[in-house]
């Protein structure tokens, strides 16, 4: 049946101005003329939300904040023509060629949020432009080497400078500055700059992006769960690289409620006594329960080899621990070394430090940017050299604080670590450098992050321990009784 659409024309000078309306609606009707009818079997890719029809069945038991929204993207690599996608600007063969790129790449490497992005991306014409831009960068790229800016690449600036057009003009129009593919658009900006660690780029775009996001009424007003997850990650990747508190709250949907059985329980125990021996370090218990449980979801999946490729389940999981660590109110050091609460004052950054370092290791373990490790390691390294602290405040999360960091170092860079462990060994009775490993385990640890780092940490404290009970020995007065006998036993 045709579809009719009237238009009231009063004067006759008004019907160029509704011309544009009148092609529209005829070419829509030609377009379904056109249109082949789709398969009806096609392979489909549901990207990390569960559906409303099968949440129940679906989520985890242990991850009770499941977004009650889908978003489903047909799968490029199951279409058997990439002239069936719907795209917001003309394809010729050159942009066709860069899709197929994106498309046969994802075959063989792995790169987070790729699926997602392309499932926002594909909404709107700056996005597209932007990943366009993005896949050119990939494709002269070396294997293994490190993302480039766009100008590093004529054909890559010529697609970010036709998105960054569009983003101009839009903004310059209030009625398209309030769509949601302005916000898809500069998040694009924001990733780019995230991915090639061009940070003070990145801030500029970000609040941007903030205020955008602040004119529709805040994240939660975003349509797709897609697109608040990735801006809260990326929210996330900038507090941590400047240390600061994050700009939104959490999304929707992630994980938040997560049982670990029993193992938190040593760290639960260690943690019931910090109010008698160090009130500082209370408001960090959440923190630190964030992170353990972390590692425990992590440890209870990270045998399958598909979770570290599941990026928007780690995105789900990483943000409630992060947020907790990075909304901590800043302290600053007492300048008196005998203050009571010097010595805990130091712990409780060690320990935030530290978590910050382990949350790294976590996103390069599944392929993600990192550049906010260095930093924090650079921290904790100021930290475990302050003058007269004492580390046998709540000794056991000093001990994991200092093999967490120390685990990420290179051995060169360590050597103040190794130190300060065999002092808190020494605290605390132990012998061997595997029993300090043992406790720092109990508390909070990922066995998928060790590839043999903690072996060889473990015998760089046991040559420390050995090294400082010989020094012991060569101190050690002998007997004035003893070196009379000897005399005569050569006499």
């Amino acid at each position: 049946m045709p579809d009719f659409e009237f238009v009231n024309v009063a004067r006759p000078d008004e019907v160029k101005r509704h011309s544009t309306k009148i092609r529209r609606h005829v070419m829509k009707d030609i377009g379904k003329a056109r249109r082949k009818p789709r398969p009806k079997k096609r392979g489909r890719v549901v990207l990390g939300e569960c559906s409303p029809a099968s949440s129940t069945a679906s989520c985890d038991g242990e991850a009770q904040g499941c977004a009650p929204h889908t978003l489903t993207l047909s799968s490029p690599m199951g279409d058997n023509s990439l002239h069936n996608l719907f795209y917001p600007t003309q394809m010729d063969e050159e942009r066709l060629s860069l899709v197929r790129f994106m498309i046969d790449e994802a075959r063989f490497v792995y790169r987070p949020f790729r699926f997602p992005w392309l499932s926002m991306g594909i909404s709107d014409s700056a996005a597209w432009y932007i990943t366009l831009a993005n896949a050119v960068l990939f494709r002269r790229a070396e294997p293994g080497a490190q993302k480039s800016e766009f100008s590093s690449d004529v054909e890559a600036m010529k697609w970010y400078t036709l998105s960054l057009a569009s983003i101009t003009r839009r903004l310059k129009d209030p009625a398209e500055s309030e769509g949601e593919g302005l916000v898809v658009a500069v998040t694009g900006f924001v990733c780019h700059d995230s991915s090639v660690g061009n940070f003070d780029r990145f801030c500029t775009h970000m609040e941007g992006l903030q205020r955008i996001i602040d004119r529709k009424g805040g994240l939660e007003a975003l349509s797709s769960p897609f697109l608040r997850l990735l801006i809260s990650w990326l929210d996330l990747a900038g507090a941590t690289y400047f240390n600061v508190k994050p700009r939104f709250s959490l999304p929707e949907g992630s994980i938040r409620e997560i049982d670990t059985g029993n193992d938190s329980q040593y760290l639960e125990q260690l943690l019931r006594s910090w109010d008698a021996d160090c009130p500082t370090l209370g408001d960090i218990m959440s923190a630190m329960k964030a992170t353990a449980a972390v590692a425990s979801y992590i440890n209870r999946r990270s045998e399958d080899p598909n979770f570290w490729r599941d990026d928007v389940t780690v995105a789900r999981l990483l943000g409630p621990a992060f947020h907790e660590i990075l909304s901590l109110d800043g302290r600053p050091l007492p300048n008196n070394t005998s203050d009571p609460q010097y010595s805990g004052t130091a712990a409780r950054e060690a320990f935030r430090r530290a978590a910050l370092v382990f949350l790294a290791a976590i996103k390069i373990k599944m392929g993600a940017a990192a550049y906010e490790m260095e930093r924090h390691l650079e921290a904790f390294r100021q930290i475990s050299q302050l003058p007269l602290v004492d580390w046998g405040v709540v000794a056991e999360i000093n001990l994991w604080a200092h093999i967490t960091s120390a685990m990420q170092e290179e051995p060169l860079n360590r050597a103040w670590h190794v130190l300060t462990i065999v002092g808190i060994m020494e605290m605390m009775g132990l012998q061997t450098g595997s029993q300090a490993l043992d406790i720092a385990r109990g508390i909070i640890w990922v066995d998928a992050l060790d590839a043999g780092k903690s072996a060889l940490l473990c015998r760089e404290v046991d040559s420390l321990v050995q090294a400082n009970m010989l020094q012991q020995l060569q101190e050690v007065p002998l007997d004035p009784q003893l070196t009379i006998l000897s005399g005569n036993l050569e006499a």
